[in-house]
């Protein structure tokens, strides 16, 4: 199935069936509001709030999952915010496992990354220039020090080069394989709802279902940039004329469940369906 019959079929099913969209936008409703509330934790007096926050919130999604797979499966009528919505509460003990390991694999990959261009940095930069361009980035430093001797010096301006040039290289080894690690484990959380494989097993079963799909997924996240992009500016533009960082985050998030975040859902579980069946034929 190519990317226009994925499409064709997401916009057939998603016909008249607007319980997916109030499921979508109420959960992404939600999130924003705790997000918002976890940052503001953070900020004001508990470290990590939001990072906490953001983990125990990690099955909340699925039930955009739920919600994708039953209306591709010609159950919307039975989509409601109550039983499917609030998937992600309602059975968070047996979700919760799968999605925060996959969490944290992404994260020890992330942070192996780090490591690697912090020893790059170590054996490619001299010491003492580095300790002097660190002790710049910190306000007394720019008093303390003589500030235009250290940036006239030509050590200092190869230093600088050299650490820009290591952190565009790791931030595009990160995006990089960030967008692998999506691709290989996006069926995780179907394959999750539709067989209750979790954990490990889960993400192995997606890796070995997603060979030979990657770019097809690949190619249909990618046609809803103009999406993206569209509401990125209509952010701005709002930001711009009602500057309250909350209204805007909850606008952006139901934009995006109505503009594209729904219709995408649906393809990703059309696109599942369609590997499921003829992997099984392959049996």
């Amino acid at each position: 199935m190519n990317i226009r019959d994925i499409k064709m079929k997401a916009r057939s099913v998603l016909a008249n069936q607007k319980n997916v969209f109030y499921v979508f936008i109420f959960i992404s409703i939600i999130t924003t509001l705790v997000d918002y509330a976890g940052a503001s934790f953070s900020a004001a007096m508990i470290p990590f709030a939001s990072l906490i926050i953001s983990v125990i919130m990690l099955p909340f999604s699925h039930g955009n999952i739920v919600a994708s797979l039953m209306v591709v499966n010609e159950r919307g009528d039975e989509i409601d915010i109550e039983n499917v919505g609030l998937t992600g509460f309602k059975r968070f003990k047996q979700l919760f496992f799968t999605y925060f390991i996959q969490y944290v694999f992404f994260f020890v990959i992330v942070l192996f990354i780090g490591l690697i261009m912090l020893l790059i940095t170590k054996l490619t930069v001299d010491v003492d220039i580095f300790n002097e361009f660190s002790n710049l980035l910190l306000a007394e430093g720019m008093y303390a020090s003589d500030f235009n001797g250290i940036i006239n010096d030509p050590a200092f301006s190869n230093t600088v080069t050299s650490l820009g040039l290591i952190v565009v290289l790791g931030s595009l080894i990160i995006a990089i394989a960030s967008l692998i690690y999506s691709l290989i484990f996006a069926l995780t959380p179907y394959i999750l709802e539709k067989y209750k494989i979790t954990g490990i097993k889960a993400m192995s079963e997606s890796a070995r279902m997603m060979k030979g799909y990657k770019k097809t997924l690949f190619i249909l996240n990618l046609s809803y940039l103009g999406w993206i992009i569209l509401i990125y500016i209509i952010a701005v533009f709002v930001q711009t004329i009602l500057p309250v960082p909350i209204i805007v985050d909850l606008l952006v998030a139901i934009a995006s469940a109505y503009l594209y975040a729904v219709e995408l859902q649906t393809c990703t579980a059309v696109l599942f369906e369609e590997i499921d069946l003829e992997d099984k034929n392959l049996i």
